[in-house]
């Protein structure tokens, strides 16, 4: 018996040099969700007849934080995340990864009077 994988039903993407790959925008323009719409999605599903107290008391939580969460006006930090990961078996880079995404969707092109410190191109 042998250790080597038939990968042959694998089709390789057509080798394009990076100069002739094009940026193609999304649809929704790039739209980022808050992570609560993850968790809802995807953990508060799986948890039976639990309450939100009762979530909130697993997760560490006061219910008003996870209130505060579900409803948007709370951001994953680093601290959330790892109480989020413990408690879903989600990964914390996960939970910041997806608050990062929504940040930059919220906050890049947000007007601030700022100079530029020195030359550079966009």
């Amino acid at each position: 018996m042998t250790n080597k994988m038939n990968v042959n039903f694998i089709k390789r993407a057509a080798k394009i040099p990076l100069s002739e790959l094009e940026l193609k925008k999304r649809p929704d323009g790039g739209f980022r969700k808050h992570p609560s719409d993850f968790f809802k999605r995807n953990c508060l599903v799986r948890v039976g007849d639990l309450t939100n107290q009762e979530v909130a008391a697993r997760l560490g939580i006061t219910s008003t934080h996870l209130s505060n969460f579900l409803n948007e006006k709370v951001s994953v930090d680093p601290f959330f995340a790892v109480q989020l990961a413990k408690a879903t078996g989600i990964n914390m880079g996960t939970w910041l990864e997806l608050q990062r995404q929504y940040d930059v969707y919220i906050y890049e092109n947000m007007e601030c009077n700022v100079q530029p410190l020195y030359p550079f191109s966009r």
